[in-house]
């Protein structure tokens, strides 16, 4: 008994000096860091001053109008005028200025006054979808282009704490405007999607001809409210809406095709420097896109007239026409150049015997590889291409690899494939949206959508029907949910009646 008295005499003692001592009190304090301290930008910043430019769509009253107003960066909210995003994510990358510049917005260092080689570039995106891009200038000051203008921004202070209740109830006024509803479970989703059809009136023997089409489809509450229709893909980018096109140009016999893509806000003034032509021939190639998103696309280049070669390439949208198509390992690194040739050993030697001892040269080529659907998901498969018996030939091989984010933004299934096939068997692909409300299935010959129950289940029957053309596929799926359908409704509409 004596010794557990001296024992816990011991422990108080203990706890009474090392709770007096002020060397534990100050590391305590240093323990209790800003919650925004990994964040790439944070604090209060001010706009001060802007740079017109050729793709500036806002006019220079209204650019001037942002002088002195504030902007917010907390980790778990920004404010940038009258724009918020909740819940931001940062992403962040070192590139050259000049190139960066140029491909990304169409203009040169020397109209931003930037004296920078390179330059930190912070992608933001909250919890429903990508907000804005900050170009970082010093620890002090961040640029961003916002309609075409490029804003500068300073910072003036560190605590953004005492702003934060006042910038939470301006994001609710502001979110009460735009979904003109106060209910918190209203759920409004938007999709994009990109179709290809074969044009079965002009295509050719060994001579197709796709046409391209993009819907637009808004649900709230797991009710379609609209659905709409326009020629051609129209694209959401970071940058705004871009418009891209194939055009076809035949000549004494000879066909050419070109991929087209600008932003909306520059019309097709753009379309001599955004043409995408296959590095070996300007002439006689037709061009099949098998996915776009929002930075790139995929196409199978195919040269008619060189006995039916058909090419697998891979471009960012900034770069159309600009350079070669992407290496598999600019995509997706050492590991992704790895799963490329597993693929082709295991698909395409190890299962064909009779090619192990042929004369025929196989030899992938990483420049060779494309993305297609596969049970509801966005596949990797390589290509390689060879003479046999003097016609050009191919075989596909599926790439072990998942395409990153980088590349596809949203590619999940909040309901299984096995699910919806044993519901729906003729189904051949399906897309459903982040919020978990909508479902998308394509089969034959339309397209069908059906509500999805909370505990992930499908409605009985499909809460909307669109009839698909001959052999039409998606190639594109960009989903908005919150506030931004009926942003994106507003631009296709404006779109549809240029």
């Amino acid at each position: 008994m004596k010794k557990v008295l001296i024992l816990t005499l011991f422990i108080i003692i203990a706890l009474l000096i090392t709770s007096c001592s002020m060397d534990s009190i100050e590391l305590y304090d240093n323990i209790e860091s800003p919650s925004n301290i990994n964040i790439p930008i944070s604090g209060k910043y001010v706009f001060t001053d802007y740079k017109l430019n050729a793709m500036s769509t806002m006019d220079e009253e209204e650019a001037k109008s942002y002088i002195g107003r504030e902007a917010i960066f907390h980790n778990e909210f920004i404010t940038l005028g009258d724009e918020n995003c909740t819940e931001p994510s940062f992403r962040m990358k070192r590139v050259n200025t000049e190139e960066y510049l140029r491909y990304h917005y169409k203009i040169t260092p020397e109209i931003l006054d930037l004296e920078l080689d390179e330059i930190e570039v912070i992608s933001v995106r909250g919890i429903e979808q990508f907000f804005y891009e900050f170009l970082k200038i010093s620890d002090d000051t961040i640029m961003v282009s916002m309609d075409g203008v490029f804003f500068l921004l300073n910072k003036v202070s560190d605590d953004v704490e005492s702003q934060m209740m006042e910038a939470v109830e301006f994001e609710a006024d502001i979110l009460m405007d735009t979904a003109q509803s106060t209910d918190e479970e209203t759920i409004m989703t938007g999709v994009l999607l990109g179709l290809k059809s074969l044009d079965l009136e002009n295509s050719q023997k060994g001579i197709e001809k796709w046409n391209y089409r993009t819907l637009f489809i808004r649900a709230v509450n797991r009710e379609i409210v609209s659905i709409y229709e326009m020629d051609d893909i129209l694209l959401p980018r970071r940058t705004g809406f871009w418009k891209v096109e194939v055009h076809r140009e035949e000549d004494d016999g000879k066909i050419n095709d070109s991929i087209i893509a600008y932003p909306l806000s520059k019309s097709k003034e753009a379309e001599d420097n955004n043409r995408l032509v296959s590095e070996e021939s300007k002439a006689h190639t037709i061009k099949n896109i098998l996915y776009i998103g929002n930075d790139y696309i995929s196409i199978e280049n195919i040269h008619y007239r060189s006995k039916g070669e058909r090419l697998l390439e891979f471009y960012p949208i900034d770069s159309i026409g600009k350079s070669k198509p992407l290496l598999i390992s600019d995509v997706l690194g050492e590991m992704g150049r790895e799963a490329f040739y597993e693929g082709f050993n295991r698909e395409v030697l190890s299962s064909n015997e009779e090619y192990k001892n042929s004369l025929i040269d196989l030899k992938p080529n990483e420049e060779s590889f494309g993305l297609f659907r596969r049970n509801g998901y966005w596949t990797i498969n390589g290509r390689v291409n060879f003479v046999e018996n003097g016609v050009y030939s191919y075989r596909n091989f599926p790439v072990r690899a998942i395409p990153p984010k980088e590349v596809i933004y949203y590619d999940e299934l909040t309901i299984p494939w096995n699910k919806v096939k044993a519901k729906i068997p003729e189904a051949l692909d399906l897309f459903t949206s982040p919020n978990g409300d909508v479902l998308i299935v394509l089969t034959q010959n339309d397209i069908f959508i059906y509500p999805m129950e909370e505990e992930g289940g499908i409605g009985g029957s499909p809460i909307a029907n669109i009839r698909l053309k001959p052999a039409e596929r998606v190639i594109m799926a960009e989903w908005a949910v919150g506030r931004y359908p009926q942003l994106w409704e507003d631009e296709f509409l404006k779109e549809i009646s240029n």
